[in-house]
């Protein structure tokens, strides 16, 4: 029998790609998402706030596994007690969940933490469930970085510690390779790394190449930083970025793991390929006649 499988986050930077692999395999998948409208239009979606448990349940319903996706948010343990307490709820079989490199409970990182709390409250659910824990995706170059890298300079608290950068493609190869046949990985994690830890004067360098343009790295204070931080963000959202950084700085995002090589037989994506399948984002547009 088919398995019918919902994903939430459907239209994030692993969601979307996972959905439509998920889609081009003929899957019988559900998205969820807060934004329809950005899912291709033969993709069967639905909104359902993870604040809401009685509508979480209405659409857990028929569902076989759940692939958990949430962003980092300040209720993200309400939201995980929501879904993981209407996933049980509701028959689901079992729950694949998309964490973080380092996520433990016990973390002295915020942002690790948090994750690390949400996932506890699903192995302490009963469900059957996996764990995925990717690093830091490339594409954030592309999504949180862009607007500095096109400017010419990033400017992070981060210091000069390095990053196991790992492409989201390879993270939705994985989870759609597990999904094939769940039951297989009950009660186990995988961190997922790229092939190699990079500073960030590193990958921005590679970035430059690609770009045909000087691009440069900036190391700066978290006190600087802090300063021009998103002023509509939360406190809490502050601190768990200025977190995310501090553990890059001190050394925590550097894990190398190999477990893509073991699952998916071949090599992650390098930086390098990132950059070469993504350069036309790198170039600056040409000035149109008459603004010179």
């Amino acid at each position: 029998m088919e398995l019918r499988i919902m994903v939430t986050g459907a239209t994030g930077t692993m969601g979307a790609e996972l959905v439509r692999q998920l889609h081009s395999k003929s899957a019988d998948v559900v998205a969820v998402s807060r934004d329809l409208e950005r899912l291709p239009k033969d993709i069967k979606g639905m909104q359902v706030p993870l604040e809401n448990r009685y509508l979480l349940e209405q659409a857990f319903r028929d569902i076989d596994v759940l692939v958990f996706i949430q962003p980092l948010c300040e209720n993200m343990i309400q939201q995980a007690e929501n879904v993981v307490g209407a996933a049980r709820a509701s028959g689901v079989q079992f729950v694949l969940k998309v964490s973080g490199l380092g996520a433990s409970p016990v973390s002295r990182y915020l942002y690790q933490r948090v994750q690390g709390e949400a996932d506890e409250i699903l192995v302490q659910s009963g469900l059957r469930y996996c764990l995925l824990k990717p690093n830091i995706y490339m594409q954030c170059f592309l999504k949180s970085h862009y607007e500095s890298l096109m400017a010419g300079t990033l400017y992070l608290p981060q210091g000069e510690g390095r990053t196991s950068f790992v492409d989201a493609r390879d993270v939705a190869d994985v989870a759609a390779l597990l999904l094939q046949d769940p039951w297989r990985h009950q009660k186990r994690e995988f961190v997922l790394t790229g092939e190699r830890a990079l500073s960030n004067a590193e990958a921005v360098s590679i970035i430059s190449h690609y770009a045909r343009r000087r691009v440069s790295y900036v190391p700066v204070t978290e006190e600087a930083a802090r300063k021009t931080f998103n002023r509509e963000a939360s406190p809490w959202m502050m601190e768990a970025q200025m977190s995310l950084h501090r553990a890059t700085r001190e050394g925590a995002a550097a894990e190398v793991s190999g477990v893509i090589n073991k699952l998916l037989g071949r090599d992650p994506r390098s930086f390098e390929e990132f950059c070469e399948d993504m350069k036309k984002a790198w170039v600056l547009p040409e000035p149109q006649e008459g603004l010179l």
